[in-house]
């Protein structure tokens, strides 16, 4: 394969981004622009802020984001696991959904495998009492 066959990929990248480059500069110079007190307030739910924008959230705070999001990207993996269970579980061909050869249980194995390395790492990270709020 080619750096030719990228071309249009490439020239579709440079439109999309120029595109928007070029409408958001024609909204921030012909759209209004009317800033008062009471508008460059932060918005929280209607109410009041009851502190400033500049504190910072505690280490728990993204500690416990950053594992949710690593468990739950790991969670994502089970989809397409799922649509390729017949060809990691079948020796041979597989014509219209039906395995032609012998099935192993590769398929199988291998989320087995997967399932066990995500249960460790949740049992180290509930051992660390990573996941407790202080």
């Amino acid at each position: 394969m080619s750096l030719t066959s990228y071309l249009p990929i490439a020239v579709l990248l440079v439109i999309a981004l120029g595109m928007a480059a070029a409408l958001t500069l024609l909204a921030r110079l012909l759209g209004p622009s009317r800033p008062t007190a009471e508008k460059l307030l932060p918005y929280e739910s209607g109410l009041d802020p009851e502190r400033t924008p500049q504190l910072r959230f505690g280490v728990q705070f993204y500690r416990v984001a950053l594992l949710f999001l690593v468990f739950d990207i790991e969670a994502a993996f089970f989809y397409p696991w799922a649509v390729l269970y017949r060809e990691l579980s079948c020796s041979g061909e597989v014509f219209q959904g039906v395995c032609q050869g012998q099935s192993t249980p590769f398929g199988l194995l291998l989320m087995l495998v997967f399932l066990a390395v995500l249960v460790l790492a949740l049992a180290y990270v509930w051992r660390k009492k990573a996941l407790e709020w202080d």
